[in-house]
């Protein structure tokens, strides 16, 4: 039985999901001590959210409403501040972002997209290597670059198309021998 990954080839959301997987372990693999900030200020926002809502209901239900109403208010708006931060952190802090790694002074940002209908796995990389300016290159490629016939995901030209989009990479992997990797653009 094959372990690979496998994705539905008409489903662009689970190539995209399927490939965004793939992006922590290779990265390990490089030495590359993955982040989970994002991930636990989103779990942290919403679990405090939910013990405000229940013990909202536990004194509700064990004192009554009228002896809890004034508290009820307090909390509601408690929640909906809550709430409210958490949707602009997912939407305009998190993003697309898929991984945030460090290595020694480097410090590595993935975010991933794909539009609608379209099999093209979208890339951002902002490299940032002690104080220098941030690096960031912006590529692409077909799903079908690392996913065979029957859907299952090929890690080696996976890992090749992200050696060869981040040139601090590249320098440290000679086997990334010729870019399968589309530049749409790269700033420094």
């Amino acid at each position: 039985m094959d372990e690979r990954p496998k994705a539905n080839l008409n489903a662009i959301a689970e190539l995209k999901n399927t490939t965004d997987d793939a992006i922590a372990p290779y990265m390990e693999s490089l030495g590359f001590k993955q982040s989970h900030l994002l991930t636990d200020v989103r779990l942290g926002l919403g679990f405090v959210a939910c013990a405000i809502a229940a013990a909202t209901f536990y004194y509700d239900y064990t004192l009554g409403f009228e002896k809890t109403k004034g508290y009820t208010v307090y909390a509601v708006v408690a929640y909906f501040v809550l709430n409210t931060i958490l949707t602009v952190w997912i939407w305009w802090i998190e993003g697309n972002t898929v991984y945030l790694g460090k290595k020694g002074d480097v410090t590595i940002k993935f975010e991933s997209s794909s539009k609608k209908y379209t099999p093209i796995y979208e890339l951002r990389i902002v490299t940032t290597r002690g104080k220098e300016a941030p690096k960031t290159a912006e590529v692409q490629n077909p799903y079908s670059g690392w996913f065979d016939q029957l859907g299952f995901f090929v890690p080696k030209p996976f890992h090749a198309f992200i050696t060869n989009s981040v040139p601090l990479l590249a320098k440290n992997e000679p086997e990334a021998v010729g870019s399968v990797a589309k530049s749409k653009k790269a700033k420094a």
